[in-house]
């Protein structure tokens, strides 16, 4: 019976140490911040590609009461390009009201290509059109009196873009290969690099 009691208080004693190295590696050192720290705290969560959408409503419409806008008029001329490719149909109607209604209805084609997701607009069409990539930091800079503090802009462009691409007419400010910026503010806290995405897309200075 004393063994048993030996071996787990051993069994115990090396769950312990094992407990406190878990403890100590996930405790990062609070270090002045360096433009390369700042890139080795970014890339831990930074994908080599990440896919960019578009949308297009399923259902455009308008009236008097709400009038046709200029996405209206983009969301149709999507709806051309996506019929002529074969992977929508698209159905029109204007009711007893005065409600000009444009319906698309995925083909067989269209509807392993095209996804759905809901918006403010209703229902909508959901299609890759090309890749965001990631091309590092500039413009470290560290907080002048707060050692472990500071801010660097993070720099990405739009490539490889997808068949696609020039059918949705509906994609806003997604010109290929030109950089833009996201504006990202490190700090150290509760023992751990962290960072805040501040603004999501900026153009770059």
């Amino acid at each position: 019976m004393q063994r048993k009691t030996s071996q787990g208080k051993v069994a115990w004693g090396w769950l312990a140490v094992a407990t406190l190295i878990a403890a100590a590696l996930a405790c990062e050192k609070a270090e002045p911040l360096t433009a390369k720290k700042a890139q080795e705290i970014i890339s831990r969560v930074q994908f080599a590609a990440e896919p960019v959408y578009a949308e297009v409503p399923q259902r455009v419409w308008w009236n008097e009461s709400a009038p046709k806008d200029d996405f209206d008029e983009k969301s149709l001329r999507t709806f051309t390009n996506l019929e002529a490719a074969g992977l929508i149909t698209v159905t029109h109607q204007t009711d007893a009201g005065g409600t000009t209604s444009y319906v698309a209805t995925a083909t067989k084609k269209g509807f392993p290509i095209l996804g759905t997701a809901p918006s403010f607009r209703g229902p909508v069409y959901r299609g890759k059109i090309a890749e965001k990539v990631y091309d590092g930091l500039k413009n470290f800079e560290r907080h002048p009196t707060q050692p472990t503090v500071g801010h660097a802009q993070l720099v990405w462009h739009y490539t490889n873009p997808t068949p696609l691409y020039p059918l949705f007419e509906t994609k806003i400010n997604k010109p290929l290969n030109k950089p833009f910026a996201s504006l990202v503010a490190f700090y150290y806290k509760d023992h751990e690099w962290k960072f805040d995405v501040t603004v999501r897309k900026a153009e770059l200075e």
